[in-house]
C-alpha cells in the first residue's frame, strides 16, 4: 500500500539540502551574514550553485517579512512647521504648543552604521500670543551639527560655522 502523502515529483523538481534546509529545484536564495553570495538550487542533480554577489546601492541585507536577503532600505518622511504643525513617519499629525525642543527622528540602536543620528525641532513663542511656531532644526549626523533657524534665510550653521546656501 503507498502512503497517500507520497508523490511523484518530476526530476527538476527534486530539491536540495543546503546547510540543514530544504530548497525547492530552481529556488534562488541568498547566503552568507551580508548576503555575499546569491545560490541557486539545481533539482535534477541536487547540487546548490553559489555566486559571489552583493546588495546594491540602496539595499541591505537582512530579514523582512520571514524572507532573508537583500531588501530596499526603508525610508520615510516627517516634518515640523507653522504654528507647529508635525507630521510622523507614518502620517499622523499632532500640534504642540509647547516651547521645548522636540526629537523628530533618532537611531533606535547603532546596527545602522550611523552611529550618532537625531533630528530635533525647537518651538518658540509667536509674538506674545498663546501659541508657538516651529523656530529651529537640529539635524545631528557623523559627529556634525547643523542648525536651521527661522530668522535667518539662506543660512545653515554646520559644527557652529555658518554656511550660506545658494539657489541654483
Amino acid at each position: 500500500m503507498v502512503d497517500p502523502r507520497q508523490h511523484c515529483v518530476t526530476p527538476t523538481a527534486c530539491g536540495c539540502h543546503y546547510q540543514g534546509r530544504y530548497r525547492r529545484g530552481g529556488e534562488q536564495f541568498w547566503d552568507g551574514e551580508e548576503c555575499q553570495s546569491l545560490c541557486m538550487c539545481n533539482g535534477t542533480t541536487g547540487a546548490v550553485h553559489c555566486i559571489p554577489n552583493s546588495c546594491g546601492p540602496q539595499e541591505s541585507c537582512r530579514v523582512v517579512e520571514g524572507e532573508f536577503g537583500c531588501h530596499t532600505n526603508p525610508h520615510g518622511t516627517c516634518s515640523a512647521s507653522g504654528d507647529p504643525h508635525y507630521l510622523t513617519f507614518d502620517h499622523k499629525a499632532y500640534d504642540f504648543q509647547g516651547t521645548c525642543r522636540y526629537v523628530l527622528a533618532t537611531l533606535c540602536n547603532d546596527t545602522d552604521g550611523l552611529h550618532e543620528f537625531s533630528v530635533e525641532a525647537k518651538n518658540e513663542p509667536w509674538n506674545g500670543l498663546t501659541v508657538s511656531i516651529t523656530a529651529e532644526v537640529f539635524v545631528n549626523v557623523w559627529g556634525y551639527r547643523v542648525q536651521m533657524t527661522r530668522v535667518s534665510h539662506g543660512v545653515v550653521q554646520v559644527s557652529n560655522t555658518d554656511s550660506y546656501l545658494r539657489h541654483p
